[in-house]
């Protein structure tokens, strides 16, 4: 059984094209004995009856081999063991593996250099006269300067648990050698993940890895490999990367090719945000959309404003960066022509150019509307709720809304508070800031956008971001006439498909 065992790993090398030497023997009964009496396991969890030693050229080949082996036979799990990687205390170096054979049986493969395998029979000293006289290879005085070290360790560490710790930092490698599903040997960094590999293998595999298996059993993204460890990689057409990735991957082409995505995906948002703006915006001064998008003067104010093209202005504004008010008046004020015909009847209230300052006799303070105020910064209220006055220095008269998260600091000074109210009369619009959170789905951006429009509400701003666990939240500051408009923009976008929660807050 283990001549004909030796003659198919052979073959396999062969074809393989990788150098070795085989050879095998079976497990004697008295070692047998011992090996349970040592252990307390029965003679069914002895897995080294059979035992074939493979002895090649490199440390490569080694994995190399150890690849081809488990392509051929299953490998039992949790019976591998890498000493090339970690040697033992006395420099014993070797590669063992158990599968299961061509009956179904167990056998050990233990895989080696010619260099290990002299080591491992007949000791260092033996290793080294096998050396010409006075001719000590440069590995050879590096293990011998190692032992020295560790003769000194010993000596110096009592603890054996330091001890161990130094010898086990002396053994750390750079690099460690994984395995395909078809056997091939990857050579990655210590501490790379499975997305790591991903990305080494192909960038697509990277974006649409949703998993991974290491030896048949399902581990976490952040997972760190291990020599020896066959990788199997699990991905989904609609998955796409994340930026938490970026936290836990450990080489320089896996970041770069997670950042160059969220950088493309980024771009691609704020160009369709920035064109429904614009539009929204062209429509509300009666500006035709599609000439306008198309204009020569669109086209000159990128060129003024430092964007190459005209979709690179646009994502300035999907980006927050420029106002879709800022590109709009580029179209009706200039040197030399007045306001356009199609803007004629357009007013531009000092509201709609300084967002918080409050228009003449929007709130009465004593049944009077001649008193200088403006609207707090910190929580930006909006008529129809509650609301209260609080008298700055030099600023005249501070609105603040009455949930304001610092009014409580505020009433330590009360004689600054007094009462307020909203003209009933009132006739404008007001800056607020609404938080939705959805599923990172395509098309909701747009919705949700199309649903503020159809409330007659204008978005001045807004910010896009995703998160790990595949959700979105979507920033917008929009201009509301009054809590009720408020409140049905909210009831609005909420009936879109995939929203999971769309909230007023008090600042980002």
């Amino acid at each position: 059984y283990i001549q004909s065992l030796i003659h198919l790993a052979q073959q396999a090398l062969l074809a393989a094209g990788l150098p070795g030497q085989i050879d095998g023997r079976p497990k004697h009964l008295f070692s047998i004995y011992q090996k349970m009496a040592r252990r307390s396991v029965s003679f069914d969890e002895i897995f080294d009856l059979t035992a074939v030693r493979i002895v090649t050229d490199t440390k490569m080949n080694c994995y190399a081999i150890l690849g081809l082996l488990h392509s051929i036979w299953p490998p039992v799990p949790g019976r591998f063991k890498d000493y090339i990687a970690t040697p033992r205390s006395n420099l014993y170096q070797s590669l063992h593996t158990t599968v299961v054979g061509p009956q179904g049986e167990y056998v050990e493969f233990q895989i080696r250099t010619a260099d290990m395998h002299r080591i491992n029979e007949y000791g260092v000293a033996a290793h080294w006269l096998y050396k010409e006289p006075g001719k000590i290879g440069g590995r050879d005085e590096q293990v011998f300067s190692w032992l020295r070290q560790f003769v000194e360790w010993h000596k110096d560490l009592a603890d054996n648990r330091q001890f161990m710790d130094s010898v086990k930092l002396d053994l750390f490698h750079d690099v460690v050698f994984v395995f395909t599903p078809t056997g091939e040997v990857r050579e990655i960094p210590v501490g790379a993940t499975p997305l790591d590999f991903a990305y080494a293998i192909h960038t697509e595999i990277g974006d649409q890895c949703v998993g991974a298996k290491i030896n048949g059993k399902l581990v976490p993204l952040r997972y760190q490999l291990s020599s020896g460890d066959m990788v199997e990689i699990l991905t989904s057409p609609s998955q796409v990367p994340h930026r938490g990735w970026l936290k836990f991957v450990r080489t320089s082409r896996a970041k770069t090719k997670i950042k160059h995505w969220i950088k493309v995906e980024e771009q691609k948002r704020a160009l369709e945000l920035g064109r429904r703006l614009l539009e929204q915006e062209f429509r509300r001064h009666n500006l035709p959309v599609a000439q306008s998008l198309k204009s020569d003067r669109l086209s000159s104010m990128a060129k003024a404003k430092g964007s190459e093209t005209v979709e690179e202005l646009i994502r300035q504004v999907g980006f927050g960066r420029l106002s879709p008010d800022q590109i709009v008046s580029h179209f009706y004020e200039g040197p030399e022509q007045g306001p356009s015909p199609s803007t004629k009847g357009v007013s531009h209230s000092p509201q709609q150019k300084f967002p918080g300052l409050l228009r003449e006799g929007s709130v009465k303070f004593g049944g009077t509307k001649d008193v200088l105020m403006q609207l707090s910064k910190c929580c930006k209220p909006v008529p129809g709720e509650p609301i209260r006055g609080y008298i700055t220095r030099g600023r005249g008269l501070t609105i603040h809304a009455i949930d304001c998260p610092n009014f409580q600091s505020l009433e330590w000074d009360h004689n600054r508070l007094v009462e307020v109210e909203w003209d009933s009369e009132l006739d404008g619009t007001h800056s607020v800031e609404v938080s939705v959170l959805t599923l990172d789905r395509t098309g909701v951006l747009a919705k949700v956008s199309a649903g503020i429009s159809h409330c007659q509400a204008n978005i001045t701003r807004a910010e896009i971001s995703t998160r790990e666990d595949r959700k979105a939240v979507l920033d917008f500051v929009i201009e509301v006439k009054n809590t009720a408009h408020l409140e049905l923009i909210l009831q609005e976008i909420q009936r879109v498909d995939g929203i999971l929660s769309a909230k007023r807050v008090r600042g980002w």
